[in-house]
């Protein structure tokens, strides 16, 4: 699996509004973009996943901690986390397996 990949089925997970929360990692059948990323990625790519996302957060969440913070905000919504994603998938420099 590449990270690409593990990406995209983070991404997958949480593709609608219905199956995205904010809070935790879960709520029921919901995830966060943190309990997505934990639930797709393997352990060897999730510790290349964890900055490479960071670094693309807005200003004042890309930090430690900062996926978490940004995912639970208050002005986050579905669509900024899926914005992220889709950074973090083109930014991901592993092609397609």
């Amino acid at each position: 699996m590449t990270m690409r990949h593990d990406l995209t089925a983070a991404k997958s997970l949480i593709d609608t509004p219905e199956k995205w929360c904010k809070g935790g990692l879960r709520q029921g059948n919901r995830l966060t973009a943190l309990g997505a990323l934990n639930d797709a990625c393997n352990p060897m790519t999730l510790r290349a996943v964890y900055p490479l996302i960071t670094a693309l957060l807005p200003e004042g969440f890309n930090r430690p901690g900062g996926i978490k913070a940004y995912n639970d905000a208050q002005a986050t919504i579905h669509a900024d986390i899926m914005a992220l994603f889709d950074r973090a998938i083109d930014a991901a420099l592993t092609p397609e397996a």
